[in-house]
């Protein structure tokens, strides 16, 4: 009888101290200006926007200031963003939005970001991208064929100062140290691009 019951003790912590599932992606709609609250973890914000003019997405901590710039650009956008990564936001409670036309947002868990698995990996624009911590003495080489900035941070756990790897503007060849334990890469583009790892 007591064996039973510090069986289901047991079982009841064990249930207690799994971590929650992650919640399903929340998708928000609209046209024009908005603000949306959102949790304090780190995350992926993926958008689209329609419009003609000015789409300008900004984090806001609780005191309404606006504190980290996610996307500054004109016209149609899609990409992936992440916000709440870099250790310096530590009271943000919203994100807002500025757009003259439709958009879309869908909040993601840092699970979501897409793998970076193989070695070469290529894309187009905003993107967050995934990767076991990498060992020892690595490089990482980057082209971009895009006319405006190209951006590409790396992280050692998310919620941390990121390394500056690339911070160029139109065409870009070149090569850089890819930090040691890096798991996550935000790369900020307008143009397709490539990134190979070794």
């Amino acid at each position: 009888m007591i064996l039973r019951s510090l069986a289901v003790l047991a079982l009841t912590l064990a249930t207690l101290l799994v971590p929650a599932t992650a919640h399903a992606d929340k998708s928000h709609t609209g046209v024009g200006d908005q603000v949306l609250r959102l949790t304090k973890s780190p995350g992926l914000l993926t958008l689209t926007h329609t419009g003609e003019s000015n789409f300008i997405v900004t984090t806001v901590n609780s005191s309404g200031k606006q504190e980290q710039l996610l996307v500054n650009e004109i016209g149609p956008y899609k990409g992936t963003v992440l916000y709440n990564g870099d250790g310096t936001t530590k009271s943000i409670a919203a994100v807002q939005i500025k757009a003259d036309g439709a958009w879309n947002a869908v909040f993601k868990p840092l699970s979501k970001a897409r793998c970076w698995c193989a070695a070469t990996l290529r894309g187009s624009g905003d993107q967050v991208l995934k990767l076991s911590p990498t060992r020892g003495l690595r490089t990482v080489t980057a082209a971009h064929s895009g006319e405006s900035n190209f951006i590409v941070q790396s992280y050692t756990r998310p919620g941390s100062w990121g390394d500056l790897l690339f911070n160029e503007i139109g065409s870009y060849q070149g090569k850089a140290v890819l930090p040691a334990g890096t798991r996550l890469v935000t790369v900020k583009a307008d143009g397709p691009w490539t990134l190979k790892r070794r």
